[in-house]
């Protein structure tokens, strides 16, 4: 099992767990006081892997993105 987390905002985190080696990854949000998720998603390894590869053609091309790259170079 692999699990990664960061603080994000409004006192909450973002978690992302993977079970079993090439399975979908659950990505919560969930409050840091209360442990209350706000909301879960599954994604599965070909949509993440999609994401990275889009996250890095972005960054690389110096593409404008409203998420990614809002304000490029």
């Amino acid at each position: 099992m692999g699990k990664i987390e960061f603080k994000i905002n409004n006192k909450r985190t973002m978690g992302i767990v993977q079970h079993k080696y090439d399975e979908t990854c659950k990505v919560s949000t969930y409050n840091n006081t209360t442990g209350e998720v706000d909301h879960e998603e599954e994604i599965c390894p070909g949509d993440m892997v999609m994401l990275l590869n889009y996250y890095r053609h972005v960054k690389s091309n110096n593409i404008e993105c409203e998420f990614i790259n809002p304000y490029p170079k």
